[in-house]
């Protein structure tokens, strides 16, 4: 099977890389192409895989126990509501991961999932943007929100990572994904 051509995105690595120290056996970090993996990770309403069952690919999950636990999308590009409540919908409306190139290729989601975005905040919060407030807004929003009926989606969280060397930032994002796992 070919490997997917993506580009590794630096903040979508170091967040990986992050994330793989923080959850210790846990469960398994699975990566796209863009944080150094080498697979699509496409998420479907329910167990069949096919085109009109697809609803969007993601960045990182975290799978323990054969179950769908943490969904990670991360926007490097900039801050567009539209784009974050879509990705977050979308993820919400799907119910399974599904690879065919791993022996046990469809993944349900668990009881409990967790859904994060971590967008950079070196990009999309110039000065005088009020898109910090607005991403807050947005994030107590969907948790007020969830769950969702029919949803296992059951936790939102929205963090401005401030570019690849933002320790604090990406401990925040890694700390919020353990807590899940606990």
């Amino acid at each position: 099977m070919a490997v997917p051509t993506r580009t590794l995105n630096p903040l979508h690595f170091e967040v990986a890389e992050e994330l793989q120290k923080r959850i210790a056996g846990r469960g398994e970090l699975i990566r796209d192409p863009s944080c150094g993996g080498a697979q699509h990770l496409s998420l479907f309403i329910g167990a069949i895989k096919g085109r009109d069952t697809r609803m969007c690919d993601v960045d990182l999950l975290i799978v323990a126990g054969g179950l769908v636990m943490v969904i990670v999308e991360i926007e490097e590009s900039g801050f567009l509501p539209t784009k974050i409540c879509g990705k977050f919908l979308q993820s919400a409306i799907a119910t399974h991961y599904i690879h065919n190139s791993r022996p046990e290729h469809v993944f349900p989601y668990g009881t409990r999932v967790l859904f994060i975005q971590v967008l950079d905040g070196s990009k999309c919060l110039k000065p005088g943007s009020r898109k910090d407030l607005q991403g807050y807004m947005i994030e107590q929003k969907i948790r007020s929100l969830l769950p969702l009926k029919g949803c296992n989606i059951t936790d939102y969280r929205l963090f401005f990572v401030h570019g690849v060397n933002d320790r604090s930032g990406l401990k925040s994002v890694s700390v919020a994904v353990s807590d899940a796992l606990t």
